[in-house]
């Protein structure tokens, strides 16, 4: 898919993950949050834009940064590997610098893992 800079990043994300699945799994991709209760989903977040180009007062092109929580109650590893896959595919730039420590939650039993990606944008 081509970088969609006109179009709304939430779109552009729902395109991407629209019917994923990992080891024949479905892997659910919400905004913000997920109501269900499949053992892994992803929920992204829109951060930040950074990185802003301006000419004539006016922003041209900047960094939108977007992080991915995966949360898995078992071997996140193939589904960490897919998601960077089909983030780079379509434009995105893995920011490990980004990313959290890896994390276990005893309450749900979830691990969870955080990446952070950015696309250039253009106004």
């Amino acid at each position: 898919m081509a970088n969609d800079t006109y179009g709304d990043v939430n779109t552009l994300i729902e395109t991407i993950f629209a019917n994923f699945t990992v080891d024949d799994k479905d892997i659910p991709v919400r905004f913000l949050n997920y109501e269900g209760h499949e053992d892994a989903y992803i929920v992204y977040t829109v951060a930040n834009k950074t990185g802003v180009l301006r000419a004539d007062d006016d922003v041209q092109n900047y960094l939108q940064t977007v992080e991915f929580g995966i949360y898995s109650k078992g071997n996140y590893t193939n589904i960490v590997n897919e998601v960077k896959s089909k983030l780079k595919a379509n434009n995105f730039m893995w920011q490990p610098e980004g990313d959290l420590e890896d994390m276990y939650n005893v309450d749900t039993g979830y691990y969870i893992k955080v990446m952070s990606f950015a696309i250039e944008r253009s106004i």
